[in-house]
C-alpha cells in the first residue's frame, strides 16, 4: 500500500524565526504545530531559529539549519515538498535549488513581500533579484499561497498563473473567559487605552498616527505603543510625538510577549495599525480575538472589520485615521467592548489554527503530486 501523504514531511524554510522579524516568524511555526495536530508530518529549516522564545515553546519539531542539512539526514522518499515562508532572500532561493535538484515540489507563501509598497522598498535591487532568479522561482512552483484575495490578485498582476489559493493566518485564541480577565469594566470612568501593537517600522504607519492623534486629541484617551524597534525609527516616531506636543497621552514600551503580551490586550480598549501595507495582519486578527474593536487601513485586507461592525477600515492618510479615531474615542467602553465581542466571535469562527490547518492540508492534497 502507498505512503500515506500526511505520513511525509512538508518542510516549512523561513528566514528566521525570531519575533522581531515580523509576523510570518511566528504564524509560519505556528502554521507547522498545527498540521503536526491535525496528522501531517512537518520540519523546521531555519538558519536562524530562535529556541528560547516563549511563544514557540509549543512548536515540538525538528529544525535544521539548511535543506542541505536536511537531505543528508533524510530519504528524499520521506519528504513531500518544500514550504517556503518569503521570498528575495538566497536562503529561501538556495531551497528551491535543492528543491528542483531533488525532484521536490515546492511551495511559496510570499507572505505580502510582493506587495506594492514592498516592492517599492529597496526597489532597483529586488528588480535585478526579480530577473535574476525570484520570477523563476516563483513560476516554477506548485502552488502559491495568499493570505487574503487583494495578495493573490497581485500575483496574477505580476504574470504569476500558476496554481494559487487563499489561506489566510491563523491566531491562536485567548480563553473563553478573557473577557472577564483584566478587562476595565464597562462603566469605568478611567483613562481608556488605544493600543499600537507591531513592529516599528515605516510602514505601520505610526507618523501619520501622531499627526491623526495631535488633530483629534481625545479626550479621556491615551496612546500606548508596543513593539520593537526597526531600523531606528523610533526616535524618528518619538521626535514627532514630541514636536506635536503629544508626550503626556504617548506611552512608548518594548516588544512584549507570552503572559505580558496577552496583559496588554486585556488592558486596551482599542486597537489601531495605521498600516501602509499588509498582506494580512496578524495583530489585527491578535486584537480581535482579545475582544478589541480595530481601526486600520484600506492597506490591510480587513474588509469584515465592516460587515462584521467591529472596527473602522480607512484611507492611508491622516484625514482618514483622523476620522476614524475621532468616531471610536466618541464611543463609550461599554459600546467599544459590545465592537470587541462581535470581532472576537467572527475571529474564533474563521481564523482558528485548526481551522486554517485543515484548509493548508486541502491545498497540498490537491495541488502536490
Amino acid at each position: 500500500m502507498a505512503e500515506r501523504r500526511s505520513s511525509k514531511l512538508i518542510v516549512h524554510c523561513i528566514c528566521s524565526t525570531r519575533l522581531d522579524r515580523g509576523g510570518p516568524s511566528l504564524s509560519a511555526t505556528q502554521l507547522l504545530q498545527s498540521h503536526r495536530q491535525a496528522g501531517q508530518e512537518g520540519w523546521l529549516v531555519c538558519p536562524d531559529h530562535d529556541y528560547d522564545s516563549r511563544e514557540h515553546a509549543q512548536v515540538d519539531t525538528v529544525c535544521m539549519p539548511s535543506t542541505e542539512s536536511l537531505m543528508a539526514t533524510v530519504p528524499r522518499s520521506k519528504i513531500r515538498a518544500f514550504h517556503l515562508h518569503g521570498i528575495w532572500d538566497l536562503f529561501l532561493h538556495d531551497a528551491v535549488s535543492v528543491a528542483r535538484k531533488h525532484g521536490i515540489p515546492y511551495v511559496i507563501s510570499p507572505r505580502g513581500m510582493l506587495e506594492p509598497w514592498a516592492l517599492s522598498q529597496k526597489k532597483w535591487k529586488k528588480r535585478l533579484a526579480w530577473w535574476l532568479y525570484q520570477r523563476n522561482d516563483l513560476q516554477r512552483a506548485a502552488l502559491l499561497v495568499a493570505t487574503a484575495t487583494s495578495e493573490a490578485d497581485q500575483f496574477q498582476r505580476l504574470g504569476l498563473v500558476n496554481p494559487s489559493v487563499v489561506v489566510p493566518n491563523g491566531v491562536p485564541l485567548p480563553a473563553e473567559d478573557f473577557d472577564s480577565i483584566g478587562r476595565p469594566s464597562s462603566d469605568s470612568a478611567g483613562v481608556k487605552t488605544a493600543l499600537f501593537l507591531s513592529r516599528i517600522h515605516p510602514k505601520k504607519g505610526l507618523l501619520m498616527l501622531a499627526d491623526a492623534w495631535a488633530r483629534v486629541r481625545p479626550e479621556g484617551w491615551r496612546m500606548l505603543v508596543v513593539g520593537p524597534d526597526q531600523d531606528g525609527h523610533l526616535l524618528e516616531v518619538q521626535r514627532r510625538a514630541e514636536e506635536l506636543g503629544l508626550t503626556s497621552t504617548w506611552e512608548f514600551r518594548d516588544a512584549v510577549y507570552g503572559p505580558d503580551k496577552r496583559r496588554i490586550f486585556l488592558e486596551a480598549d482599542l486597537f489601531v495599525l495605521p498600516t501602509f501595507s499588509e498582506n494580512f495582519g496578524i495583530a489585527i486578527a491578535e486584537a480581535l480575538a482579545y475582544g478589541l474593536p480595530v481601526i486600520t487601513t484600506d492597506q490591510a485586507p480587513w474588509e469584515g472589520l465592516i460587515e462584521h461592525r467591529c472596527g473602522w477600515r480607512v484611507r492611508a492618510d491622516v484625514l482618514g485615521i483622523s476620522e476614524a479615531l475621532s468616531n471610536a474615542t466618541a464611543l463609550t467602553r461599554a459600546d467599544l467592548q459590545t465592537m470587541g465581542q462581535r470581532g472576537s466571535q467572527w475571529v474564533r469562527n474563521e481564523f482558528s489554527w485548526p481551522t486554517i490547518a485543515r484548509r493548508m492540508i486541502e491545498a497540498y492534497d490537491t495541488y502536490v503530486p
